[in-house]
């Protein structure tokens, strides 16, 4: 938690494949590398499930190190009935010592299988630009517009009739004392549907929320 300046995750980072447990391979060449490796199924760190997952990255940028790019896949059968496959692109820009702009974009899709075949695949994605300013040492501000589409309803909408998207900003300041960073959040949401819940337990489409979190690194 100490390397995200925002402390709250994106709705991609929450359904994202970021935790595996296999083997992998890296080489790197100059400023780029490759990784390939397989692994069980995302977030399952010993499973019965005999279908396995293909990772990969492929990572590149510039000399100086401004501009890095990294380029993810990860694919395969979380069962016997369910094929997944989902590319993940981040880019970060070094634009001076003092702000940086970084982007995330990813794309899921999915197949069902029907009758002993899979059928057609429905899809997930995500994106998000994050602007983070340092005004010194020990203040920092970063600001997260995501937008998450889910209208096929395979992962976040679960509790509305049907799938929409979530357009979400979140602004937060980094007070870094020593190994102790302060960090005041505030997060706006607004969604196509009516997947929030408002002070009278009715639907709402929109949602705000603040708060201050405590990281401290030892």
């Amino acid at each position: 938690p100490q390397l995200n300046r925002n402390y709250s995750m994106s709705y991609m980072f929450s359904y994202g494949p970021f935790t595996h447990t296999g083997i992998k391979a890296d080489y790197k060449f100059g400023s780029s590398g490759i990784m390939l490796g397989i692994s069980n199924p995302t977030d399952q760190r010993t499973t019965g499930i005999s279908p396995k997952y293909i990772i990969g990255q492929f990572s590149t940028g510039t000399k100086n190190g401004k501009l890095k790019l990294y380029l993810n896949y990860v694919g395969g059968k979380s069962s016997d009935t369910t094929k997944m496959n989902q590319v993940d692109l981040v880019a970060t820009l070094g634009v001076s010592d003092n702000f940086s702009i970084g982007y995330d974009g990813t794309v899921a899709s999915y197949k069902l299988k029907q009758n002993d075949k899979f059928g057609s695949a429905s899809s997930w994605w995500g994106s998000a630009l994050y602007f983070n300013a340092d005004f010194s040492k020990s203040f920092g501000l970063t600001l997260r517009s995501e937008l998450f589409d889910d209208s096929k309803q395979l992962n976040v909408f679960s509790s509305a009739t049907e799938g929409g998207s979530i357009f979400a900003n979140t602004l937060s300041a980094n007070i870094r004392l020593g190994a102790l960073t302060i960090i005041p959040e505030i997060r706006i949401e607004n969604a196509s549907k009516a997947i929030f819940i408002d002070g009278k337990n009715s639907g709402s489409k929109s949602a705000a929320n603040a708060l201050i979190a405590a990281v401290y690194a030892f």
